[in-house]
């Protein structure tokens, strides 16, 4: 009896590795697939992009010329009516019906200047369109990149866009994480990020209490930089929300927008490796968040701790990110069926697993671990309160001997982190 209920024990194992590798596979073929279309939607979107942009820089250059001369000659037009304008007045005492242009003295003496200056703002408008279509040709064409501190992009920035604030009464919140690790990026194009949602949320806000709130932050888990512009200004209309990052979509057309503002941003963190969102309420403002990459990433151990008491994995989470010899990228689960997804895609360099779980326990995710061959040399420190229980001498079989009991210190649980990511 005692063998055939062992066997059928056995059986019940085995058939739930079967419905959990069943289910992994399932899962990563899922994840696959949707990886695929959204592979295949971004080249199809890159491609239409290059193609717009090539067409943008042609008519770009086309336009500059002409407007460029209608820009020079607009002040000496202005000029020599100012000029002419004395003699003008002088000869209506001898004339006073001739006429110019079929217009009177007077019509012209009240009227020209402000003729003239409407000509110079709307030839100002298309040069800014022209540089907005060049800006946008390029967007994906970042310069040379370097290391450099977000913070110090989003401080050039405000200075840039100081007198437009000074002039729309719009206040500043900033909330600036000083201790922010570096990026790999284009210090210019990061600043043109950041004033192009400033300008869009000054434009966003028609009413006397304008307030923009600036924050930057850091992202341990995934070592991502974050920077996040709110308003307090109408929203995003309904009509474009969901396609505000293409060419010429504005609902600012009232506020000289041309609708590349946003298209260039959008460009600009892509090339940067960086994402962009925005969430936005009708009457109530819009946030805009940018996440861009660290050189934290590229240098941090990934590490994911699974444990069913949620401030002990706090309490990991905060002495391993306060360790200052070595950067980590932490992720959590809070039982084993969650530790098991996420190794279908996080694949950490160490998991720090316990033993007594609800639902799927250390020693199933153990045994899921060594029959999966891409995961079968995965780096395992065992975490337990309960150092003579038979559970661990199975998991030791199964080439699992790294073990920490509970309770531990700290620091030598951090070492014991450190040794283990040393070895090879």
């Amino acid at each position: 009896m005692k063998d055939q209920e062992k066997t059928r024990q056995q059986l019940i194992r085995e058939i739930m590795e079967l419905r959990e590798q069943t289910w992994q596979l399932e899962s990563r073929h899922r994840r696959a697939k949707q990886a695929l279309r959204e592979s295949q939607q971004q080249l199809q979107q890159a491609q239409k992009m290059e193609t717009l942009g090539t067409l943008v820089a042609g008519v770009a250059h086309e336009i500059n010329n002409p407007i460029n001369l209608i820009m020079y000659n607009l002040p000496l037009i202005q000029k020599i009516w100012s000029d002419f304008l004395p003699l003008m007045i002088e000869r209506k005492k001898n004339f006073p019906d001739q006429k110019f242009g079929g217009f009177t003295y007077d019509f012209l003496e009240d009227n020209l200047p402000q003729l003239l200056a409407d000509m110079d703002m709307a030839a100002n408008r298309v040069a800014k369109i022209v540089s907005d279509l060049k800006n946008f040709s390029k967007q994906s064409n970042v310069a040379e990149k370097s290391t450099l501190r977000v913070n110090t992009a989003v401080k050039n920035a405000l200075r840039l866009a100081q007198a437009t604030l000074r002039k729309s009464g719009v206040k500043i919140e900033l909330e600036l994480d000083e201790d922010l690790p570096e990026i790999e990026g284009n210090l210019q194009s990061i600043e043109q990020i950041i004033l192009n949602i400033i300008i869009n949320a000054i434009q966003a806000i028609d009413h006397g209490s304008g307030i923009i709130r600036l924050r930057t932050g850091f992202e341990i888990k995934n070592g991502r930089i974050l920077i996040a512009i709110s308003d307090n200004g109408r929203g995003i209309s309904p009509a474009i929300v969901d396609k505000l990052f293409l060419p010429f979509v504005t609902d600012k057309q009232a506020q000289g927008g041309t609708g590349l503002g946003l298209s260039v941003t959008y460009g600009l963190v892509q090339a940067h490796g960086g994402d962009i969102a925005f969430d936005t309420r009708q009457a109530k403002g819009t946030t805009f968040t940018i996440s861009l990459p660290t050189l934290l990433k590229d240098e941090a151990a990934k590490i994911l701790i699974v444990d069913d008491d949620q401030t002990i994995r706090a309490m990991l989470t905060e002495a391993l990110v306060l360790n200052r010899r070595r950067p980590f990228l932490i992720e959590e689960a809070a039982n084993g069926i969650e530790a098991s997804i996420k190794l279908g895609t996080y694949r950490p360099d160490l998991l720090i697993l316990d033993i007594f779980m609800p639902e799927m326990d250390g020693l199933e995710v153990c045994r899921i671990i060594k029959n999966e061959p891409e995961l079968s040399n995965m780096k395992v420190l065992i975490s337990t309160g309960y150092p003579d229980h038979t559970k661990l001498d199975i998991i030791a079989k199964l080439g699992f001997d790294n073990i920490i009991y509970k309770p531990f210190d700290l620091a030598e649980f951090v070492k014991r982190v450190e040794t283990i990511l040393a070895t090879d």
